[in-house]
């Protein structure tokens, strides 16, 4: 019980949106983040497994599975696939989801601001809602919830990458041994 209540105290700072951090900190968190959304991936799977099962699509009972023949019916009209498919998602589905990459996406927001905070640190607030209100945008155009933008999915992409760079390699005032986040 002590030792876990230290723990807590000492993950707690990794979530907190203070304090700053190097850009190989900022790096490393990135990868960090990509391992943290393996739980939220794994149930997503099981999300699909479990609709193509339970919908007839795919027999795990037969050993005499046709793909092919699968992947045209879902070519044939897609649209009616997906609506099905999220039609089916339940509340249970969206909860399990969002218990699995809230920590994910929290543990993101708060290493790009602390990396913000170490390059920009009087503007940070205003710089770091400006890169969040960005990436909205580009991924929701890159998702296709955006449809009138999706010609600038390119640019928004190569955008987003310059920036992650940009803040990966670019030296801040703050002496390497004396960022604490």
């Amino acid at each position: 019980s002590f030792y876990l209540a230290i723990n807590k105290i000492k993950m707690k700072k990794y979530f907190q949106f203070s304090e700053t951090i190097s850009g190989t900190t900022y790096f490393l968190r990135m990868l960090f983040a990509i391992l943290l959304s393996v739980p939220g991936l794994i149930v997503f799977i099981s999300f699909v497994a479990n609709y193509l099962t339970s919908s007839g699509l795919v027999d795990m009972s037969d050993p005499s599975f046709d793909q092919t023949a699968f992947q045209e019916s879902i070519q044939e009209n897609p649209e009616e696939f997906m609506d099905t498919m999220l039609s089916s998602m339940t509340s249970n589905w969206i909860i399990a989801l969002a218990i699995c990459f809230v920590p994910a996406i929290w543990f993101n927001l708060a290493s790009s601001y602390k990396r913000i905070s170490a390059l920009f640190f009087e503007n940070r607030k205003n710089i770091f809602a400006i890169l969040v209100g960005f990436e909205l945008i580009s991924n929701a155009t890159g998702l296709g919830v955006l449809p009138i933008l999706s010609s600038l999915s390119t640019p928004f992409s190569i955008l987003s990458l310059i920036i992650s760079l940009f803040l990966i390699f670019k030296n801040s005032e703050i002496d390497k041994d004396d960022h604490e986040g």
